[in-house]
């Protein structure tokens, strides 16, 4: 019995190959590159995922939790961090401390951040998110004039607070160009307002993966640029929008047939008896299911790869296997490996693919797949 436990792929030459596409486009000419790697890098391993991007030259990272700075503060060779949704107050003077940039939205929390750094006497490193229009982090209009001026008051009373950066999010720039247009004017006009106040922060930032890649956005006034899911092989822009770039998958995700059976026409499949045999059936048991994070919503739907040969998902998939239509499959073992997402000799599954049927997003898939898992990076 092959009992084969589920295998994640994490291809790192592939890492390497999007981060040159990515620094090859004119619109990332000189620009420093800040790497998201939140979220475990999306589900792919947050150091082995850091130490290749060191290697290809990058060594400013855009991080969530402070664990995970931490981390890599201690692995990498002197990283520069954001904390892109801050710090808890509690940790505040640790971050200050490690030399770790630290978003910052509202003015209080800019207060609460000076006053850390004023206690230690040691300078704060921090960004200004800016809300050009998404409406999640960040400060308004009204609000950021008050930090500003707050930024100028401290400039001239003490040297515990560094304006380093300020930085925006678009909400759609996979979709809608005309408000990702409207988004960029208003950070554009911050950044004059900035400019005019005499204020130099470090660096600017507003493109993400999103507006990256799209071909509808030709200058985003910043020397910055934050990559996320495009390290790791997806490029989320819609056919029409999207610049073509070489982009390979980090994923591929296996596994084995852990018994195969024959049943007859009229047999039900699974729970609830959602599929029933339209005739006589060879089926095969996956050894995977929803724990695996593959969605259960690719129930009678989705489909896996078996010996070069796309086999069909029948029946509701269950916690820790999937049942598949292998009557087509000439051959079929229990030594073979079935992929649930990646590519054979001619055949792929994507996680575009996994997501349209899951109708979420690749972003969602990756995190489920990634921490459901066993890696082994290639």
């Amino acid at each position: 019995m092959n009992m084969q436990e589920s295998i994640l792929e994490i291809n790192l030459k592939n890492l390497s190959n999007n981060i040159q596409q990515l620094k090859s486009l004119n619109f990332n000419k000189n620009k420093t590159i800040i790497a998201i790697v939140k979220s475990d890098a999306y589900g792919h391993g947050l150091l082995e995922i850091a130490q290749v991007l060191e290697k290809q030259g990058i060594n400013f990272f855009g991080i969530i939790k402070l664990d995970d700075a931490i981390l890599l503060k201690n692995k990498l060779n002197n990283p520069k961090i954001l904390m892109l949704s801050g710090v808890d107050e509690k940790h505040i003077k640790d971050a200050i401390e490690m030399g770790i940039s630290i978003c910052v939205f509202d003015l209080d929390y800019l207060k609460t951040v000076y006053a850390a750094a004023e206690k230690i006497h040691k300078k704060a490193l921090i960004h200004l998110e800016y809300d050009s229009g998404m409406n999640r982090l960040g400060f308004k209009d009204s609000e950021l004039f008050k930090a500003l001026g707050y930024i100028e008051e401290i400039g001239k009373n003490g040297d515990f607070l560094e304006f380093e950066g300020i930085f925006s999010h678009f909400s759609s720039a996979d979709t809608d160009v005309d408000y990702t247009i409207f988004q960029l004017n208003n950070y554009k006009n911050i950044l004059k307002i900035i400019s005019d106040r005499k204020l130099k922060p470090l660096y600017t930032h507003i493109n993400a993966s999103s507006s990256i890649l799209s071909n509808e956005i030709k200058d985003d006034f910043s020397n910055s640029v934050r990559p996320g899911i495009s390290l790791y092989g997806i490029n989320p822009v819609n056919l029409q929008m999207q610049i073509n770039l070489d982009l390979k998958p980090l994923m591929t995700l296996k596994t084995g047939i852990i018994q195969i059976k024959q049943i007859k026409k009229g047999c039900s499949v699974s729970y609830g008896g959602t599929f029933k045999a339209p005739n006589d059936m060879n089926i095969g048991i996956i050894n995977a299911g929803y724990d695996n994070g593959i969605p259960r919503m690719l129930s009678n739907k989705g489909r896996v790869i078996i010996n070069n040969q796309y086999a069909d998902i029948i029946g509701t998939i269950t916690m820790n296997m999937i049942i598949v239509d292998i009557s087509k499959i000439k051959n079929a073992s229990l030594e073979d490996e079935t992929i649930i997402m990646g590519e054979s000799e001619s055949k792929r599954i994507t996680v575009e693919e996994i997501a349209n049927y899951a109708k979420t997003i690749p972003y969602e898939i990756c995190l489920n797949i990634g921490k459901s898992n066993k890696r082994v990076y290639i």
